[in-house]
């Protein structure tokens, strides 16, 4: 199979450049139907040209997925229709586009009556969301659903806000209650489609003519734009964010070279030339305040470098907002994993971002998992660049997320209390840990799932589970769901592991047990086994029996059963089956750890 050369898309997107590598695509084999994450669109409008834009749009960004449009037809006939391509292959995410026509009529009569015109908006918000519900009673996929925004003009014209109920009022409070419901379930996320149509324009994004003549209603210089950001959503849906940024300093996060022109020398500030450096600056502030760390890597004198952070009164960006950093003369891979190490995340997490070409082509060359993304020649779009970086998607965010700057700066106070301690077991007695299990109910739920997609070192068998599924072991009496929650006399870790146990008969399972790599070296997972073990008898089961998948990136946790008197007992398929006689086997949680159980949780 050919590569397909698709530069001309990232030098000027537009529909006529998408649909040349469409066609390359499809001559060189591929772009096939059935290959790739199934995705399909549901629309009552036609919107087979959004979904080729999609679908190059996800080999542009190295993700294909298979997208499938089902039947333009009425929305409801389509969700109870248990035969359509909305069920069948099963996919694993449902983008949803409906049009407001379709659920409050002909909105140019809207205006004066306001009292039977939010009847109307109420009404057809249970309408709508009652067919949500179905659909997820009927699918495991996540559901993407675009909020509400309308083709055709207001009608009533500048009297559109003077009356009590007019057409963008109704349209707000439709995405107002779509958006409340949505907060509330799981695998349902709002696609901010009217946001999108306001940035782009209204009169850009939408060709009235063709949704009168084809109900096509986005316009071709609007669908690359359209298809871009929905494959942002989708590819949150599918994958884990990465977590940490890693940034250069001199022309990346500054104008200027700081070993040549000094600090008072830098391009950074309030004018057009330090202007654009400064706005850089504060979207990397707000990634850092989503959780995402940021890290600095840099050839120039350490001291110097950072007395601009210190000192420099236009620095947005300060010591306390940087997880670590490597500032010398060392080359910038060996650099970056030094980084990774410390971190304890692997190279996969990391976003790497430098001006000069020449380092970002090495650390491809050398470090293919890490993402160097190409800046742009004007540093002026450098912010909008970042904004619009894929990389950090995410469609949740936990406590633990918001925290994770902080928890990681904790984490040198304990390799410091580690170097000054005589032996592991004075360290870990020192910290005063107390490990408390929690049930997946409400933000712990989220956290839970999240760490079941993010967690690839210390996970036994890397086993990725839908939403829908996770919801329904958390449901399954023979099943248990806990959370692992750490803090200790330095600071809160948060939730940081996870464990499903199966019960069938007298064999309790451990399908999946997993924790956060920022814990490992604590002795956490023996407390965790020791409560699972108590659990399983006290269900009734006379053996603990565990599993370990081979990954590319587990090896650490391959003798864990071993060192926790597991015998092997065999293989299914991929897997190593260990298991304990909970009758002749104690395991015992560490005398240097508090395990406790959270309200509402079985106690040990």
């Amino acid at each position: 199979m050919t590569p397909v050369d698709l530069t001309d898309i990232r030098r000027e997107p537009t529909y006529t450049n998408h649909l040349r590598a469409l066609a390359r695509l499809k001559a060189n084999g591929v772009l096939v139907p059935g290959v790739g994450r199934r995705v399909v669109v549901l629309s009552d409008m036609t919107v087979e040209p959004f979904a080729d834009c999609l679908a190059v749009r996800s080999h542009l960004e190295g993700f294909p997925i298979d997208v499938a449009v089902c039947p333009p037809q009425e929305f409801a006939s389509t969700v109870l229709d248990p035969a359509g391509v909305l069920y069948e292959p099963a996919p694993e995410v449902a983008l949803i586009l409906i049009s407001p026509e379709s659920l409050l009529g002909d909105l140019s009569q809207w205006g004066a009556d306001g009292a039977s015109h939010r009847d109307a908006v109420s009404q057809a918000l249970q309408q709508f969301v009652q067919l949500l519900e179905a659909l997820r009673a009927r699918s495991q996929a996540t559901l993407l659903v675009a909020n509400f925004v309308s083709a055709a003009p207001a009608a009533m014209g500048l009297l559109d806000w003077q009356v009590p109920m007019g057409r963008q009022r109704a349209l707000d409070e439709l995405n107002h209650g779509l958006a409340d419901w949505a907060r509330r379930q799981s695998r349902v996320y709002v696609v901010d489609l009217a946001g999108l149509c306001a940035a782009a324009g209204h009169d850009a994004a939408f060709d009235r003519r063709m949704f009168q003549l084809a109900r096509q209603p986005f316009s071709t210089s609007f669908l690359p734009r359209l298809a871009e950001d929905a494959f942002r959503y989708i590819s949150a849906a599918l994958r884990p964010p990465r977590k940490c940024l890693i940034l250069d300093l001199d022309n990346t996060m500054w104008g200027g070279v700081l070993a040549e022109e000094g600090i008072g020398g830098l391009r950074l500030g309030t004018d057009p030339a330090g202007a654009p450096y400064r706005e850089f600056q504060r979207v990397a502030l707000s990634l850092h305040q989503r959780g995402i760390l940021l890290a600095v890597c840099s050839r120039n004198d350490e001291a110097e470098a950072l007395t601009v952070f210190r000192e420099h009164p236009d620095m947005v960006l300060r010591p306390e907002h940087i997880t670590t950093h490597r500032i010398g003369w060392v080359d910038k891979a060996r650099s970056i994993v030094s980084i990774a190490d410390e971190l304890n995340l692997g190279l996969d997490a990391m976003v790497f971002l430098d001006d000069d070409s020449f380092e970002r082509d090495n650390i491809r060359e050398r470090l293919p998992e890490v993402l160097a993304p190409d800046l742009p020649k004007d540093a002026a779009l450098y912010a909008d660049f970042l904004r619009r970086l894929s990389a950090f998607d995410t469609l949740q965010i936990t406590d633990e997320d918001l925290s994770r700057g902080r928890m990681y700066k904790e984490r040198s106070s304990r390799e410091a209390l580690k170097a000054s301690a005589s032996s592991l077991e004075e360290y870990l007695t020192d910290l005063r840990m107390e490990v408390t299990i929690v049930a997946p109910v409400g933000p712990a739920r989220q956290r839970l799932f999240q760490l079941v997609h993010k967690t690839n070192r210390f996970n036994l068998t890397t086993r990725r589970y839908t939403e829908a599924e996770f919801d329904g072991l958390i449901a399954d009496p023979r099943s248990e769901v806990f959370g692992v929650h750490l803090r200790d006399r330095l600071g809160d870790s948060g939730i940081i592991g996870v464990v499903v146990l199966r019960v069938a008969g007298d064999i309790a399972e451990i399908e999946t047990l997993l924790l956060s790599c920022r814990v490992l070296g604590r002795n956490i997972e023996t407390a965790i086994l020791s409560y699972a073990a108590d659990r399983a008898r006290e269900r009734g089961a006379a053996v603990l029996q565990g599993r370990y998948a081979r990954s590319a990136k587990n090896d650490m946790v391959a003798d864990l059963y071993a060192r926790h008197g597991f015998t092997r007992a065999g293989t299914d398929g991929d897997a190593e089956l260990w298991r304990a006689v909970l009758a002749t086997t104690d395991i015992h949680a560490p005398a240097w750890a508090r395990v406790r159980a959270a309200a509402g949780e079985p106690a040990i």
